[in-house]
This record gives structure tokens, sequence and C-alpha cells, in this order.
């Protein structure tokens, strides 16, 4: 077997991942278990936050698919499956929450959202970003899938972060089941986003300008003020979350043709 070949064998498998896809996962939520011992306060909160973000799977893709992310067969096979799971992860988190007394993540007015002007790019409609994107060309998609990568690590951070916060034992199972089913979508991000770095200077470029400036998690860009700072205090506040923060942005500065800096930025936002 020749070194290419077994490069081939080895990447992520977009056709079984796609023939095990994780669906409806209400019959393994056992809600009974929230009766008599309910969520805090502050644990309904981040599991709310979290959700909104997970459900806002259609406004990603929107971003993703106006750019030339949309004819990479590959790419676009896996979306499809990823879109699915997190489908069901956000209506397995609505489940939780109305059965802490609490309503669904995607009900409600969030409230104002943050005015910085940094994050301006952050906020540009499909007909903008389309048009821009013409001017970058198939690197972007290389840019998309490092995002993405990032993006699970940081969600990573956060379920971890509301297990300890939450203490429930019903949840902590719940979470397992949702971090053994978003470990798939890190795998394959990160096999993507190491392999166009590591072949493209301008994807590196093009990451490299745009990581500075966004808003983490994805999506977090179009949640209210309020709800931004509570996660970024709970999850990276303190001591401890500056570790978390600090850890994610060494781990960005390891990826092929990033940079210290470009970890420390991703580092502070996730702070800001």
């Amino acid at each position: 077997m020749t070194s290419t070949d077994a490069t081939s064998r080895a990447r992520f498998d977009v056709r079984q991942f796609a023939s095990t896809a994780r669906g409806n996962l209400r019959p393994e939520l056992h809600l009974e278990g929230y009766e008599g011992a309910q969520l805090s306060a502050d644990a309904v909160h981040l599991l709310r936050y979290l959700g909104r973000l997970e459900s806002a799977t259609m406004e990603q893709l929107r971003n993703l698919l106006v750019t030339a992310t949309h004819k990479d067969a590959r790419v676009t096979a896996f979306l499809v499956t990823w879109a699915f799971e997190k489908f069901w992860i956000a209506d397995a988190i609505d489940q939780i929450l109305v059965a802490n007394g609490s309503t669904g993540a995607q009900v409600g007015d969030e409230g104002a959202p943050r005015a910085d002007r940094s994050e301006s790019a952050e906020r540009r409609g499909p007909i903008r970003r389309a048009i821009l994107a013409m001017g970058q060309g198939v690197p972007l998609t290389g840019v998309h899938m490092t995002a993405g990568l990032i993006d699970e690590w940081v969600m990573a951070t956060a379920y971890e972060r509301l297990d300890a916060v939450a203490g429930h034992p019903t949840l902590s199972a719940t979470l397992d089941t949702i971090r053994d089913i978003k470990s798939r979508h890190e795998s394959f991000f990160a096999e993507e986003a190491r392999r166009r770095l590591a072949e493209s200077s301008k994807t590196v470029k093009q990451a490299t300008s745009q990581l500075a400036h966004a808003a983490w998690p994805i999506g977090a860009v179009d949640r209210s003020d309020a709800d931004r700072t509570f996660f970024e205090q709970t999850v990276f506040g303190g001591a401890d979350g500056l570790q978390r923060a600090t850890t994610i942005g060494n781990r960005v500065a390891e990826l092929p043709g990033l940079t210290p800096q470009t970890g420390d930025a991703v580092a502070r936002k996730l702070r800001s």
C-alpha cells in the first residue's frame, strides 16, 4: 500500500457518518430525573444559550453556502448530516428546558445584540457575503473549516462547564451523548482545517484576518449582549475561565500556519 493510499483510507468517512447519523434523542433523555431535582437557574440559562446556538444551523449554512464552499461536494455532504444532528441536539435541549419549567431555547425575546464595530463583518447578510466571497475563492472553504473546528472546541468547553455548573446526573448522561455526537463533527473539521491550512498560504492569510475579529461561539454575534456576557463570564470568567480560553488559544496557534498572536486574539474574544 502506498502512503497516498494509506492517507486516503484514513480520511474521515463522510458516507459512514451519514449512514450512522444520530437523530431523535428524546427516548434517551430520562426527563423524569428532573422531577424532584431541577436544574439551577444558571444551568438553565447556560443550557438555553447553548440550545439557541445549536438551533441556528440554518443561519450558519446560509452564510457558508453563498460562498465557494457550496461547490465542495465532500464538505456539503458532511454539512447536511451535521445540520441534521445539530437539529436533534437542539430539540433535546428544548425538552430538558421544558422539563425544568422553562421555555425552549427558541422562544422569547433575547434582547438587544452587542454593539461591537469590530464584529461588523460577522453581521453581513447573504448577498454581501456572496459578493465579497467572489474575491476570496476556494481558500475561504478552509477558513470555514477552521472556524468550524474552533467553534467545536468552544462548544465542547461550554458543555463541560455546564456539566460542572449543573452537577446533575441525568443531565450529565445527556451531555455525554451530545459530546459523543459532536466529537465526530470536530474530527471532520480538524481534518479539513489542518489539510487546507497546510496546503494554502492564502487560506492561512484569510483565516488570520477573519479569526482576529470573530465572535465565539459561531452565532454569538446574533445573540443578545446580556446572554453573551453571561456566557463569557460563566465559561471563561475568572482564573479558571482564563485557563480554558488560553487552552483554546494555544490550540489555535498550533494549527498549520497560524501564530500565537492569532491564538491570543481568539482567547481574548472568548472573554470579551
